[in-house]
């Protein structure tokens, strides 16, 4: 309703006054003696509409903006009118010159209404994940995309960038963990999570033994994040790849959701370490 009022309906006015004012000029200059020049009622009415006008084309409508100033100085200056032999005429394909360039303008651009559900994650992308931007600020551009391509119905896009997030939260855990896999991946690393947490906190190594509730904690969103893939990605080396483009909102939403809760553990409550640190 905003883009209604504040453009679609400026632009519908505009456009019938100007297509109105332009009927006026043709039939009033039949009459024997008409001269526009004279008639300063229409010439007052064309000013107004024009101005109304041009507050809405000169941010979006240039050549359209341009042909109303072109004909707003026209009729301001009545030295360059008196010169002519034919005012109604020219004044007539002038006005005729504003309403075909708004509907030739307005016909290159396309608009794109989002859902009210949707319009939070367009307009404020990174809601929600102040701490896993603060801890690591590489993930901001793929979390503001995610959001974005899952606001504009994008559910391939959105995955992907969730899984660019998620494969660095799996690099850093893999980093804390020491996995020393030459093939370190995210299946390696949830590998080497799942065994720490089997093996119970009695039998952890020393440099973890204040962090079980977190380890723990972690394993379950793991196995959270492979229940919401359900296969339609590939854990590849140090990339998350797609194997389908199948996604549906629900299961987009679902990983996205998933890939915040994990992020924000990571951030919250990973000890830094110091090759972490140097990472």
């Amino acid at each position: 309703m905003d883009i209604l009022r504040a453009y679609a309906e400026a632009y519908v006015k505009g456009a019938t006054a100007l297509a109105g004012l332009h009927a006026q000029i043709f039939y009033k200059a039949q009459a024997p003696g008409y001269d526009v020049r004279n008639d300063f009622q229409f010439l007052t009415r064309l000013k107004t509409h024009l101005s109304d006008l041009l507050e809405h084309c000169q941010p979006h409508l240039p050549m359209t903006a341009a042909a109303v100033l072109r004909l707003t100085a026209t009729i301001n200056d009545p030295d360059l009118m008196s010169t002519w032999q034919d005012a109604n005429i020219i004044l007539e394909n002038m006005t005729l010159e504003v309403v075909t360039r708004l509907e030739d303008e307005l016909a290159l651009n396309l608009f794109f209404k989002l859902p009210e559900e949707k319009k939070n994650y367009f307009e404020k992308p990174t809601d929600g994940w102040k701490e896993v931007i603060a801890r690591f600020p590489d993930t901001v551009s793929n979390i503001e995309e995610m959001n974005k391509c899952f606001a504009l119905s994008r559910y391939s896009a959105t995955v992907y960038h969730a899984c660019q997030v998620i494969d660095l939260g799996v690099i850093r855990l893999g980093i804390f963990l020491e996995v020393t896999d030459p093939q370190s991946g995210f299946g390696q690393v949830t590998r080497e999570l799942k065994k720490m947490i089997d093996k119970g906190h009695s039998n952890l190594p020393q440099q973890y033994g204040d962090c079980f509730d977190f380890l723990e904690q972690m394993n379950v969103l793991v196995e959270a994040l492979k229940s919401a893939w359900r296969n339609k990605i590939s854990h590849a080396q140090k990339t998350l790849a797609l194997m389908t483009v199948d996604f549906t909102p629900a299961i987009a939403e679902e990983i996205m959701f998933a890939s915040r809760s994990f992020m924000r553990r990571l951030a919250v409550e990973m000890p830094q370490t110091r090759k972490l640190a140097e990472w």
